[in-house]
């Protein structure tokens, strides 16, 4: 994990007061920063409990610009923010800059708020998303119009829910948009497809096929006895968890190698293990039962070190990840490795289309209420990754999304998550770092 990924995986944990890695500018050139609630003592203090010890040197700056994303118009912009103090941090040939300003809220702060503001959708009408951005929050609602391409919020709507928000938590930013809701991306698939049958026989009981996207291969633990395939969570009807088991999964796929034409990995001869979660129910009047999940993706495997070969299936690259080639997996990322306004890619499985795209936020939520009538539970995807791109379509669920990286002598591929749901302005990605695999 780079030094920015690991103050902010303290701050996410509320251990420290900064934001998340933010695109910031002194006007002449880019660079990635911190926002902090305090001065750098905290932090050094935090970081050499985990045996990291920067060198620290003061910057003098008065101010610095950050990159904002406007949910509104689907744009970025950049915001003036004043700064009391500023520090260089050095360590293992990587230089970090954290800027002491007064931001209203740190990022364990805001994703405590993202966690508890579940409760809109219930009490406020036509909310549909819930999304954290430096110290601003922005809550998408379904009442609204668009007009000659450009959205728009309902305004009694929007003063409702900023009255609401700021009646709880004081003067936050907030910001309210047009954005009819998300939807999982199931159905179909393409390049890679893989179809699914999934059962649940624990307390709640039910069963269903879907079609998704392969996402990535990789090695349990790095264990080349364990090939596992990965990809979005809900393919498998969040099935798993402690009360959705026992269970019963079958993926099938097709290549030219597999035994007449259809290859197979199921729970019975192999293994499956879900993204973490936990359960909850939803606020007041309603008390639905919720399975949070912090991160929408899960992984397949078998015991069988043959498995990938055998089944013709190329391990080490993403099939056409700039477009024109496959391109080698050298590394993977962790959530907080990359932030608002970088560049993140997919490589689409229905669609059969590599996208580029930009992050707009590290901790994006919505729910699913449809999915209570049918399991009995309401899924909430916590805390996701969301980028300003729609192109995605149902099938693409699962389809690898990585960041590319100059390499000695082409681009090569770190691999970052699987792709969750698409929204009416945004996509989101499940990060996959909460397990160690040896990815592909």
């Amino acid at each position: 994990m780079t030094l920015y990924g690991k103050i902010a995986a303290l701050s996410h944990h509320d251990v420290l007061k900064t934001t998340e890695p933010l695109t910031c500018s002194d006007g002449v050139q880019n660079f990635t920063c911190l926002l902090s609630k305090t001065d750098i003592t905290p932090i050094l203090r935090e970081l050499k409990k985990i045996d990291v010890a920067p060198e620290v040197s003061p910057v003098a700056r008065r101010w610095v610009l950050v990159l904002d994303f406007n949910f509104t118009e689907g744009s970025w912009r950049w915001r003036n923010v004043t700064v009391v103090r500023g520090w260089e941090l050095k360590w293992n040939n990587e230089t970090a800059y954290v800027f002491q300003a007064q931001i209203k809220k740190s990022l364990g702060e805001m994703v405590k708020i993202n966690d508890e503001l579940l409760e809109v959708f219930f009490v406020l009408k036509n909310i549909t998303a819930v999304a954290v951005y430096a110290d601003k929050i922005a809550i998408g609602t379904s009442n609204g119009t668009t007009t000659n391409g450009k959205s728009k919020p309902d305004h009694k709507t929007t003063e409702k829910i900023k009255n609401y928000i700021r009646k709880k938590y004081g003067d936050l930013i907030v910001e309210v948009y047009y954005e009819p809701g998300a939807t999982p991306l199931i159905e179909m698939a393409g390049d890679f497809p893989i179809d699914i049958y999934y059962r649940s026989n624990g307390q709640y009981k039910y069963e269903k096929t879907a079609s998704c996207t392969l996402g990535y291969l990789g090695y349990l633990y790095g264990d080349p006895n364990l090939p596992v395939i990965i990809t979005a969570w809900h393919c498998f009807g969040f099935v798993g968890t402690d009360r959705t088991s026992p269970f019963f999964v079958n993926v099938t796929f097709s290549t030219l190698k597999c035994n007449n034409w259809w290859c197979s990995i199921t729970n019975l001869n192999g293994f499956f293990i879900p993204g973490p979660y936990k359960w909850d129910v939803t606020p007041p009047p309603f008390m639905l039962p919720a399975l949070y999940m912090l991160s929408d993706s899960a992984l397949i495997g078998v015991r069988d070190p043959n498995f990938f070969s055998n089944a013709g299936l190329k391990y080490g690259y993403v099939r056409r990840a700039d477009g024109f080639r496959d391109l080698p997996i050298v590394g993977s990322l962790r959530k907080y490795d990359v932030k608002e306004g970088d560049g993140l890619w997919m490589r689409l499985g229905r669609s059969d289309d590599t996208v580029s795209s930009t992050v707009k936020s590290l901790c994006y939520s919505w729910l699913s209420i449809g999915d209570y009538f049918e399991k009995g539970f309401v899924p909430v995807v916590s805390c996701h990754v969301a980028l300003d791109t729609t192109l995605p379509q149902r099938g693409d669920s699962g389809s690898p999304v990585y960041a590319l990286r100059l390499g000695p002598s082409s681009y090569v591929v770190h691999a970052y998550g699987v792709l969750s749901a698409r929204g009416f302005t945004e996509s989101l990605v499940a990060p996959i770092d909460w397990i160690y695999v040896k990815v592909s």
